[in-house]
């Protein structure tokens, strides 16, 4: 009894700290953002975050420190490392690992209490040549101990495809690898262009990674790794056995978007996101609220964090996306749960700037445990339409189908930097049904399009019992195949 009490009074302690402290424009209630400080005199830019089984936060910078949080207090654990842009810490283990531009590492620490004292190579074996842009991203590891990472393309100073801006000046830029418990390195898929974060389902193994808009990438995006799949960019496949000994800028673009596996879900640029992080799943069985098993993102230059509803469709993941919380103090590249159930956000405006404004920082994201936000909770396609769930009974607000906002659009696949929506069309819901327990509704759209982007906005009169609104009425559902 005494340990719940007192469990209790820290939760409710936080809270207040959390509910002092400025709050973001758009927050589900029941949700507090705590601010936490950071060394003082430190350009404290996190490029990788992560939590240990026993809720110690480690924060790694692009200074090439490793910062470690327990207590309320920072210690420094590691430096002399070249810009730090992942993160990670096995959780049954305590092994710590870090992305370094040039190879990823194991970080050991032989008095558990004291800094990191060797520095040991798991791979070093992908190309570097150097380019600012070359950054390395992850790692994360599956349930047989591989690891994965996602390998930036450079800008400038090597070979670029079709006048795009991304180049390749070395072997494995624009890749996803796989390195084995035994060390072997090798390529596991190919196409990738700016992929700021790579991420795993604990439950299933599936591995992502998000892409930044750009050539050949319309617009920010979310991709299902499978190996061997080909992204998009055509430039990593300078190297591909297949293709080192072709002209990649005489095959058309007809030919490459014939090898291209289309992204899982679309991003919509300036929408919802401009560079999204490392993706992250809600395991924390209900702790972070009517969540569980849902993927969360941030977006480094929006200052936000967003949830994807992943749907499989004729056994292709595609799904939808919908805004959480906007904005925060600082561009959240770096996502992490802890034990505790919170979520930890690491920030860096990195010179592009962000929404927040802040040039850096560590926030930490807490649900109260017992508000629960009406909020979208799910989306999945039918034949004819999409079934929308939520997190609370709808009281009122669904007669008029007429009064949902939906539209669609696709992209353009080409060199250019980005896309505009092509071809936007609004239509018009046949119906909008509840079901009888009224937590889902039925949309139905006829004559549904393939690749597509699907914008469905709700009435301002959808809410809950006691005249509660969505905190976010929109999602983004990307329909790349029909059921």
């Amino acid at each position: 009894m005494k340990t719940t009490i007192t469990l209790s009074l820290a939760l409710q302690a936080t809270l207040c700290l959390a509910q002092e402290q400025p709050q973001p424009r758009t927050i589900p209630p029941g949700y507090t953002v705590e601010t936490i400080p950071t060394p003082e005199g430190t350009t404290f830019g996190v490029g990788g975050i992560d939590v240990a089984a026993d809720g110690t936060v480690y924060a790694g910078t692009r200074f090439g420190q490793v910062w470690r949080y327990r207590g309320g207090r920072w210690s420094l654990f590691a430096e002399g490392l070249h810009e730090i842009t992942g993160l990670s810490i096995d959780r049954k283990s305590g092994r710590i690992f870090a992305m370094q531009k040039p190879e990823l590492t194991e970080l050991i620490a032989e008095n558990p209490a004291g800094p990191a004292t060797r520095y040991r190579t798991i791979t070093g074996a992908f190309g570097y040549s150097g380019n600012y842009h070359e950054y390395a991203y992850g790692p994360v590891r599956d349930s047989r101990g591989n690891f994965y990472g996602t390998l930036n393309l450079g800008h400038g100073g090597g070979l670029s495809v079709g006048g795009g801006t991304m180049s390749i000046a070395v072997p494995d830029r624009g890749t996803c690898f796989k390195v084995t418990p035994g060390g072997k390195f090798s390529i596991f898929s190919w196409g990738l262009r700016s992929p700021a974060g790579i991420g795993i389902n604990p439950a299933t193994d599936d591995l992502f990674y998000t892409d930044n808009q750009g050539d050949w990438n319309a617009s920010s995006s979310l991709h299902h790794i499978k190996e061997g799949r080909f992204h998009g960019h055509p430039a990593s496949l300078r190297y591909h056995p297949k293709y080192k000994d072709k002209d990649l800028n005489k095959i058309s673009t007809a030919e490459y978007d014939k090898l291209r596996t289309p992204p899982a879900v679309w991003i919509p640029h300036g929408e919802v996101a401009n560079s999204p992080g490392n993706p992250v799943f809600d395991t924390t069985g209900g702790k972070f609220g009517p969540f569980a098993g849902q993927m969360f993102i941030g977006d480094q230059s929006r200052s936000n964090v967003f949830r994807v509803l992943l749907d499989e469709v004729r056994g292709e993941y595609q799904g939808a996306v919908v805004m959480m919380i906007d904005h925060l103090q600082s561009g959240a590249l770096r996502l992490a749960f802890a034990p505790d159930g919170s979520m930890w956000v690491g920030q860096t405006s990195r010179g592009w700037g962000s929404a927040g404004g802040k040039p850096f920082g560590v926030q930490r994201i807490v649900w109260d445990g017992a508000t629960v936000p009406f909020e979208i909770a799910g989306v999945k396609l039918e034949r004819d339409g999409f079934t929308v769930s939520f997190t609370k009974p709808v009281a009122a607000g669904v007669a008029d189908a007429a009064a949902f906002d939906i539209r669609h659009w696709g992209y353009h696949y080409h060199s250019r930097y980005g896309s505009p929506k092509v071809d936007e069309k609004k239509v018009a819901a046949a119906a909008a049904t509840l079901s009888a327990d009224r937590r889902r509704l039925k949309l139905t759209l006829p004559g549904l399009v393939e690749n597509q982007v699907y914008r469905v906005t709700m009435p301002t009169g959808l809410k809950a019992g006691g005249d509660e609104p969505l905190t976010n009425r929109s999602f983004y559902y990307t329909l790349n195949r029909k059921r």
